[in-house]
């Protein structure tokens, strides 16, 4: 078992779902915050509300076996999720930290992130599991 110990089959099971439910929750966040408006007239700032999180995932889903072939059984599944995304989430807010994005760092925020990032996360993963079972 290598550091990255990434399977191809899992990426592709997964990784449309993940993308897609991470770009959820930030435009849910945009929404509940009254900035979702001004987010889809100006792309820029989404993709950079929506850049540290994804960077995270990037970095730290392969790093955490968030596509390992353990992720096959329900408890690989839940508990490497929900790691790599408090790894992610960890990531994001230290890239939030330097300044460089529309949105700062801020404590409170980095608990909801972690909470529903995590959320979003498991409800993707788990419709994709529902949906290949059929």
């Amino acid at each position: 078992m290598s550091l990255l110990d990434v399977d191809r089959r899992t990426v592709r099971t997964f990784a449309i779902a993940d993308l897609l439910a991470i770009v959820a929750f930030v435009l849910v966040g945009e929404f509940q915050h009254g900035m979702l408006a001004y987010s889809l007239t100006h792309p820029l700032r989404f993709l950079g509300v929506l850049a540290p999180f994804l960077v995270g995932w990037v970095v730290a889903a392969p790093l955490c076996r968030a596509y390992s072939t353990r992720t096959d059984a329900a408890r690989g599944l839940v508990g490497w999720t929900v790691a790599s995304w408090l790894v992610a989430d960890a990531l994001g807010q230290a890239l939030l930290l330097t300044g460089a994005f529309p949105v700062g760092y801020d404590p409170v925020f980095a608990v909801v992130v972690a909470v529903f990032g995590t959320l979003f996360l498991l409800l993707a993963r788990g419709v994709v599991c529902a949906t290949r079972l059929r």
